[in-house]
């Protein structure tokens, strides 16, 4: 092959070829010979390379969470066995322990009474079964009576000792020289009829029974639950050849591993075999209850899937090998095929070079058309947006997993939003969104494809009470429900106004009600009090003439509630007037200071100087102040203050009257019922109906009573007026 800057000479025929051409166009000759060999093998070893470390990879991550899941399934199995085991022993030590206590006292003084619980004790071993014997020992440790026949001095062994200073004790397991067997001794204090210690009363429990309650929760083969002492040695026997108090419970090469209240760890056992081990100790006696399991046979199923996936690793390692080889020359020989058609498709570059640019143009003029698109659907999605910020409604759209996605302008500010990347989902928003019933309704949106709406729900932001409604539903792109919308909308108005109706419907019943009443009483009242009047002045008897006092006071209450329905059900219209506010309150309390209740009380005034007069009925304020003041009078029972405040609300066309008392307080679930018709704490005292008229005549002027208060603490009676009232004024006006 001869190369210049332009052609490509064959060697073997001599023809040219453009500088591009990989072999011969005329006889087919390759100016390249070893690139398609070093390809094809290069192919080759990246295909297994693909399939050898990602299956090398998921081997060993899959080996080891299996081994992993099989090991923490081992551990927790055998741990299951050492905790039901643990309390199926300590149950059976306490039950035996009772059996003890409930023969340990003799009816008389000294030893010498176990005469006559003897029968008591051969029935326990005979009912129960559980103890091998019984016996007592004196004071010096001398045994003194047992089922067996024992005859011998135990005031060395620690079972004596310990019961003889009182405490219920439970041995060890030990060789007993004087049984010449393996033993486990409870004792206990023997009482006599003084509660007095003469004694001690032991027995022995039988080891195969209490053996016996130790279950072999069987797990495989390998698996064995016994008993070990605090050096580690056997105490119970094992069922794969452990002797007891002869042999230890681990490998005597290792330290012992049982330490501590317990755990699972993997040791070697006293066979020299790897185990796993899950192990519990108990206070009393100081043993430890072990389960194990060869970590050889947990872990069998373990070896066998590896075994298995090394099996499938090589079958298709080599299937893949060989397709690789097929799959590389087929793409070899198909690059070659591809250059012999690069020269082709070269000569044809020039001839589509103006296609292509026409195409260019074509494609410039659409981009320029998407610009133009693009700008619409922004300017669409601002004006969508704008109309969504426009809404006084809260609205968020949510995606499936509760995250907040938009929320408009109203929400922000309602719920004092700052960034909704600030919260992890919609239930951290509002404690609004972690009711039960709101919480399921907006899962179900997702789960169910359901939408909800929920009519009331209250919700205190910064101590102010709403009440909002809320609806939700899902956003429908065609595919599974990914994306819902929620509305709440503040009702708080709507509800208050609703209540309000409720309110002007039921006192317009009483009014009629008032008026039919107030009719029908007065009538007979009038001749009534007539009546006992003549009577008062014509009678001479002392006790008589007391008695109708009492009769004619009685009428005169029903009058004044009778003239309280009246006003109540029939309020005059007020008469506006410019009147001079603190002068009113002024008058007021002139005309209440000379009154008994008050002769108690001071009246401290804080009158604004700089207050407006405002548009008011006189009479009717003067009412409302007078009736303020005197609940305030009656709510003190010993010495006391009221407080009056005037002022002008700032940035608002209104007054305020604040009366305060240190009184006794109005409880919340009174506080709530004030203003009702006929409602009141001062039985046989009052009509009910002083605070019910007063907020009638403040609502006549478009005004508000407030009220706030704490039992013990006193009240505060807020008194709101508008300055100014539209209509006609009289020319009736109060100054100083």
């Amino acid at each position: 092959m001869k190369t210049n800057s332009e052609t490509i000479i064959c060697k073997k025929c001599g023809a040219e070829n453009p500088p591009y051409a990989i072999q011969c166009f005329k006889c087919g000759n390759s100016f390249y010979p070893d690139i398609y060999k070093g390809l094809w093998q290069r192919n080759l070893i990246i295909t297994f390379l693909l399939f050898f470390v990602p299956f090398t990879f998921l081997f060993y991550i899959v080996h080891y969470e299996v081994s992993a899941n099989f090991e923490k399934h081992i551990k927790n199995s055998l741990n299951y066995s050492v905790e039901v085991n643990a309390r199926v022993i300590k149950s059976f030590l306490d039950e035996r322990k009772n059996d003890l206590l409930s023969i340990n006292r003799i009816n008389t003084t000294n030893i010498e009474g176990i005469e006559s619980k003897k029968g008591e004790y051969y029935q326990l071993l005979e009912n129960e079964g559980w103890f091998d014997f019984l016996a007592i020992a004196d004071n010096n440790g001398k045994i003194v009576f047992s089922t067996n026949n024992i005859k011998a001095n135990i005031s060395g062994r620690d079972y004596f000792r310990k019961a003889i200073s009182g405490v219920n004790f439970t041995s060890s397991i030990f060789f007993s020289e004087l049984l010449n067997e393996n033993v486990l001794i409870m004792s206990v204090p023997l009482l006599n009829i003084k509660d007095k210690i003469i004694g001690v009363l032991l027995a022995s429990v039988s080891l195969p029974k209490f053996y016996n309650l130790i279950l072999d929760l069987r797990i495989g083969r390998t698996s064995e639950i016994f008993l070990v002492d605090s050096l580690g040695r056997f105490l119970s026997p094992s069922k794969l050849g452990g002797n007891v108090l002869q042999q230890l419970g681990y490998y005597e090469k290792e330290s012992n591993p049982h330490k501590g209240s317990g755990g699972v760890i993997i040791h070697r056992d006293y066979r020299g075999e790897k185990v796993i081990c899950a192990y519990k100790k108990f206070e009393e006696p100081a043993w430890y209850l072990v389960s194990e399991m060869d970590i050889k046979e947990a872990l069998a199923p373990v070896n066998s899937l590896r075994n298995l996936i090394i099996l499938i690793f090589i079958i298709f390692g080599s299937f893949l090998f060989f397709s690789a080889i097929v799959y590389s020359k087929q793409v070899t020989n198909l690059l070659k095929k591809l250059t012999i058609d690069l020269k082709s498709a070269f000569d044809d570059i020039s001839n589509k070079k103006i296609i292509i640019d026409q195409i260019n143009a074509e494609l410039r003029k659409r981009l320029k058309e998407c610009e133009s698109l693009t700008k619409k659907i922004i300017a669409s999605e601002k004006y969508v947006r704008g109309i969504i910020d426009s809404i006084t409604s809260a609205m968020f759209a949510i995606d499936k997993e509760y995250h907040i996605t938009y929320c408009n302008s109203f929400a922000k500010n309602f719920f004092k939003i700052k960034n909704i990347e600030d919260f992890q989902n919609i239930f951290q928003v509002a404690q609004l969104f972690t009711d039960e019933e709101v919480k399921e309704k907006i899962q179900n949106i997702f789960i169910k494809n359901a939408s909800f709406y929920i009519e009331k729900k209250s919700l205190s932001i910064e101590g102010k009470q709403f009440i909002l409604s809320i609806s939700g539903f899902p956003v429908d792109t065609g595919e599974d429900i990914n994306s819902a919308t929620l509305l709440i909308r503040d009702v708080t108005a709507e509800e208050q106004m609703r209540n309000q109706m409720a309110d002007y419907e039921k006192l317009s019943a009483l009014s009629q009600l008032a008026l039919g009443a107030a009719h029908e009483i007065n009538n007979p009242l009038l001749g009534i009090t007539s009546f006992i009047e003549l009577l008062l002045e014509e009678e001479t008897d002392v006790e008589k003439k007391a008695r109708a006092k009492e009769v004619l006071e009685s009428a005169y209450r029903i009058s004044e509630t009778v003239r309280g329905l009246l006003n109540f059900a029939r309020p005059t219209p007020p008469k506006f007037a410019k009147i001079n506010l603190n002068a009113l309150i002024t008058e007021s309390i002139s005309f209440l200071k000379h009154q008994p209740l008050f002769k108690k009380i001071k009246i401290e005034k804080n009158l604004s100087e700089t207050i407006p007069e405002i548009t008011a009925d006189a009479n009717q304020i003067r009412q409302v102040l007078v009736n303020i003041l005197l609940n305030a009078a009656q709510a003190i029972p010993d010495k006391g203050i009221i407080t009056i405040w005037t002022n002008k609300v700032k940035f608002e066309d209104c007054v305020e009257i604040k009366i305060i008392d240190t009184g006794v307080g109005i409880p919340s679930e009174n506080l709530k019922r004030v203003f009702e018709p006929f409602f009141t704490t001062k039985k046989g005292k009052g009509t009910g109906l002083g605070l019910s008229i007063s907020l009638s005549y403040v609502k006549n002027h478009s005004g508000n009573i407030i009220i706030n208060s704490e039992p013990g603490k006193g009240t505060e009676v807020k008194i709101v007026l508008p300055i100014r009232q539209e209509g006609r004024i009289s020319t009736e006006v109060i100054d100083d």
